[in-house]
């Protein structure tokens, strides 16, 4: 009776152990690339997302001109308010001198008892001022600091400017 004993193989063991002890390496390896692969997911979201949010706005161009070697980039033009020049030529009262003068006058608008930017009631002392084209009014600081950004009339957007 010949035995050999090989002294490199671990001593008998039944299949529960086996198994467990080769699942548990590929089980703890699967579940550090799971995790490994969800930490590069995250962070690429997150360079991804910052990166889309942190660019400057778009250069404005004043003039249209097109070079051919600025494919890339886009015209971009911002439209631009009236000058201090063109708002003084607007007719400016006092809110209680203009009730006083349409008192008896059927056409004044009963929507006009409060300026359509801030949203304020008139009071008595208030300027108003009055864009001529549209016939709307506004308190002068608030139809000015308007006007010096955007050409048109904050409740028609019409120009206030005369047509010829």
């Amino acid at each position: 009776m010949n035995t050999t004993i090989n002294a490199g193989e671990p001593p008998y063991t039944t299949g529960d152990t086996a198994n467990t002890e080769v699942t548990v390496p590929y089980g703890l390896g699967l579940f550090f690339i799971v995790l490994f692969l969800l930490v590069i997911l995250c962070y690429g979201s997150y360079i991804y997302k910052s990166g889309t949010h942190s660019r400057p706005p778009p250069r404005a161009h004043t003039t249209t001109n097109h070079h051919p070697t600025d494919d890339n980039h886009h015209v971009i033009r911002f439209s631009q308010g009236l000058d201090d020049n063109v708002l003084m030529t607007f007719p400016t009262f006092v809110y209680s001198e203009a009730l006083m003068t349409n008192k008896g006058d059927a056409s004044t608008d009963a929507n006009n008892s409060g300026c359509s930017i801030c949203l304020a009631e008139y009071k008595p002392e208030d300027v108003l001022r009055l864009l001529p084209e549209c016939g709307h009014l506004f308190h002068l600081s608030c139809v000015d600091t308007w006007l010096k950004v955007h050409p048109t009339c904050p409740v028609c957007r019409n120009s206030p400017l005369p047509t010829v």
